[in-house]
């Protein structure tokens, strides 16, 4: 992938986080006990085991989303994560945990609405993780600016068509220029705001708010010139093969994937569940378990 596609995509989330509100993964102790305990969390890939009532799966962690990857392991250092159910499963989608008040729930109560106190800036890059199959991705209440701090998903997906991900190419480069054009504008934003007031009674006014706007919309065509995103064959080759969840992707963060125990994800996606797709019977993960930073 060219160089330069991946630094917009670098330079786009880091304007919209900065427009975000949420705290990061460094905040202080939550509601739910939450400490900060792995300060020392080496820059590379690290490993969990989560074992669940269904069977284990291995997890690894990417070095390339470190923020996630921190707050992911001081979750589980805590022992946030132990007892906690898959309260929401997908057939051919996916399997959600990660709600606090899911430990020891009680039968059909509603799940999935409870977060810890902070949220973690977005670490999107489509270039290097998609929404493949076993994919391990960070939930969000604000796709494309913020993850939650605590539930995540991850991915069993179905196969999927060129011309499905063809159609995400076209949406995604829209979501691109939308934000290019929105952080070229953000420095000009009282400007903007006092010109659309005065438009409204000057014909003057207006003609100069046109202006600026056209101003900003070919200033967007040049800076995206040549910078469209699109599908590796790899990207391709993955979502036809083995399947994933292709339109979620450049709107979540991946942070990791499943190395072993897929088979215990799909069947997971496939116990019977209710109208809120939460499993009629409990799939409770038991423990989850640092590796570190090998695969063991």
């Amino acid at each position: 992938m060219n160089k330069k596609i991946t630094f917009l995509f670098l330079a786009l989330a880091a304007a919209v986080m900065c427009a975000c509100s949420g705290a990061g993964s460094d905040a202080p102790k939550t509601e739910f006990g939450i400490e900060q305990l792995n300060e020392d969390s080496p820059d590379s890939d690290q490993y969990v085991l989560m074992e669940t009532s269904m069977g284990n799966i291995k997890l690894k962690l990417y070095k390339e989303t470190p923020q996630h990857r921190k707050n992911f392991v001081n979750l589980v250092k805590n022992g946030f994560y132990d007892g906690q159910l898959f309260f929401r499963v997908t057939q051919d989608f996916m399997i959600q945990a990660g709600d606090p008040k899911s430990r020891g729930a009680a039968k059909g109560a509603h799940l999935g609405t409870t977060e810890v106190s902070y949220n973690i800036p977005m670490e999107i890059d489509v270039t290097k993780h998609w929404h493949k199959r076993g994919a391990l991705s960070a939930a969000s209440l604000k796709p494309g600016i913020s993850s939650s701090g605590c539930q995540f998903y991850i991915i069993t997906g179905k196969k999927v068509y060129d011309k499905n991900l063809d159609a995400h190419e076209v949406k995604y480069n829209k979501t691109l220029r939308r934000l290019m054009y929105e952080s070229l504008q953000k420095p000009y934003a009282d400007k903007i705001n006092k010109l659309y007031a005065e438009s409204k009674k000057s014909a003057k006014k207006k003609r100069e708010l046109n202006d600026m706007i056209h101003m900003f919309s070919a200033m967007t065509d040049s800076a995206m010139a040549g910078k469209k995103w699109a599908y590796t064959k790899e990207q391709r080759r993955g979502y036809k093969e083995d399947g994933g969840a292709f339109h979620l992707d450049g709107y979540y963060t991946v942070f990791g994937e499943v190395i072993e125990g897929i088979e215990i994800v799909e069947a997971i996606s496939r116990v019977d569940y209710d109208v809120r797709e939460r499993p009629l019977k409990d799939v409770v993960i038991k423990k989850v378990t640092l590796l570190g930073n090998e695969d063991k």
